[in-house]
């Protein structure tokens, strides 16, 4: 399942929680970027490619 705007999703080797804010896509290829701003307010940018799908917290 794709991640939507608004999802919860935490990092994927260090567990922090955050929430997606922006989906950036390239037109060439399809590729998706998330833009993340994790609970700690640190904003990042995640290629689909680099991590796979991030895993939901409960």
């Amino acid at each position: 399942m794709h991640a939507r705007i608004g999802d919860r999703v935490a990092h994927p080797q260090e567990g922090k929680p955050g929430v997606v804010v922006d989906i950036l896509t390239n037109p060439a290829c399809l590729l998706r970027t998330l833009v993340i701003q994790w609970d700690s307010r640190e904003i990042e940018e995640w290629e689909e490619m680099e991590f796979g799908s991030l895993v939901c917290p409960s």
